[in-house]
């Protein structure tokens, strides 16, 4: 009997639940991924020199950017088709591939526009990150190229080899 008693009280309980309210369902929603997820003041100020820039030369809207923090670094990531980048500022030292503290990896740059007009883009930018660094006590600027065969149709290949 006391077995019956136990399911029933458990069967009552289950049941017996208020519905959790609307407001609670929010704080399991995805976290933050803007430019408040950016714990280090100068990290973040740095970052919003290159939010400004991406909106400014590109109207890429704050919506298109995330930003993630890691024990050695922050990442900003752009979604947008204009012009998309992928940063990373390491803050601790052998934090990727035996990179010092204090770098900031421009890790991949695309877009919907022809390879020329990208080009000019990214010399631009490139020129504004080396202006960056001095200003916000970043000491290097790297840059990441994918070691694997491109996919890229843009690539001319002869016989299997790229043409360049």
């Amino acid at each position: 009997m006391t077995a019956l008693n136990n399911l029933i009280s458990r069967v009552k309980n289950i049941f017996g639940r208020k519905a959790t309210p609307a407001t609670n369902a929010a704080t399991s929603a995805e976290p933050p991924t803007d430019i408040s997820v950016v714990s280090d003041l100068r990290l973040k100020v740095a970052l919003a020199d290159i939010e400004k820039y991406l909106g400014d030369n590109f109207g890429t809207p704050t919506a298109n950017l995330q930003y993630k923090e890691y024990t050695n670094g922050t990442s900003l990531t752009s979604e947008d088709a204009t012009f998309a980048v992928s940063l990373v500022i390491l803050t601790t030292p052998d934090g990727a591939f035996k990179l010092p503290d204090n770098v900031l990896l421009l890790g991949g740059v695309t877009s919907t526009n022809d390879i020329k007009w990208l080009g000019v883009e990214l010399r631009k930018f490139t020129n504004f990150l080396m202006q960056l660094c001095p200003k916000h006590r970043i000491q290097h600027l790297a840059f990441a190229f994918d070691k694997t065969e491109s996919d890229d149709s843009h690539i001319v290949k002869v016989n299997g080899l790229p043409l360049a």
